[in-house]
């Protein structure tokens, strides 16, 4: 069975956070998939803002055939429920990585949990790799729905959080979460740019897993 595009995106940004070990099954750590669902949410957001004008075209790499529209509605409304449960969240990181991680210590709490006992458990959960999977599955599908419904919306936060000098103080506040990588700061990095790359890796998908739709692909890229 093919996998979708979306569920490529989800492994493609799970595999290289897994950890190996001896005789077990891999995990994940609590910290370093929050930085992972972070990534999955903005690389949806990116892809359905660039396909916000082409979207039932688009929908053809995740979607049952035939239920494109059916989709679109339903990861456009996942995006208003997250735009709405994160209530004053005014960057991305308020909108995926802090709303996950108080939902899940939402969760915890709500089963008797003390905040010691969060805490610790945030530091030290070795999270399964199916269950961080589904949740980066779930983050990429909100993710467009989110650039598609809220185009304007995600162009503004793109340029906050992107196209201008990020502070030091900031970039190691980023790579303490996970959200980047390196020790070097990049310079300003624009909405357009990063789509670019995304479809690098869209035409990628489309040439090996659906060549059928590559003409059509072209078509809305081009």
């Amino acid at each position: 069975m093919k996998l979708s595009l979306v569920d490529e995106l989800a492994r493609t940004i799970l595999t290289p956070a897994l950890k190996k070990r001896l005789f077990s099954e891999p995990y994940i750590p609590f910290r370093r998939y929050l930085g992972c669902y972070q990534m999955a949410f903005e690389t949806g957001v990116v892809l359905g803002h660039k396909f916000s004008d082409t979207m039932p075209s688009f929908a053809r790499l995740f979607s049952t055939p035939g239920r494109e529209e059916e989709l679109i509605g339903a990861i456009k409304e996942l995006a208003r429920d997250k735009l709405r449960e994160a209530q004053d969240a005014d960057s991305f990181i308020g909108l995926a990585m802090y709303a996950e991680e108080n939902r899940i210590k939402a969760g915890w709490q709500q089963s008797g949990a003390t905040e010691a006992q969060i805490e610790y458990t945030a530091k030290t959960l070795k999270m399964k790799p199916e269950q961080a999977y589904k949740n980066l599955w779930g983050a990429v599908s909100s993710g467009i729905g989110f650039g598609s419904a809220f185009p304007e919306l995600t162009e503004r936060l793109w340029k906050a959080a992107y196209e201008q000098e990020i502070p030091s103080a900031k970039w190691e506040d980023m790579r303490r979460l996970g959200v980047v990588s390196g020790k070097e700061i990049p310079g300003p990095y624009s909405l357009a740019r990063r789509e670019q790359e995304l479809l690098s890796l869209v035409e990628l998908y489309v040439s090996t897993s659906r060549p059928e739709l590559l003409p059509d692909f072209k078509l809305v890229r081009s």
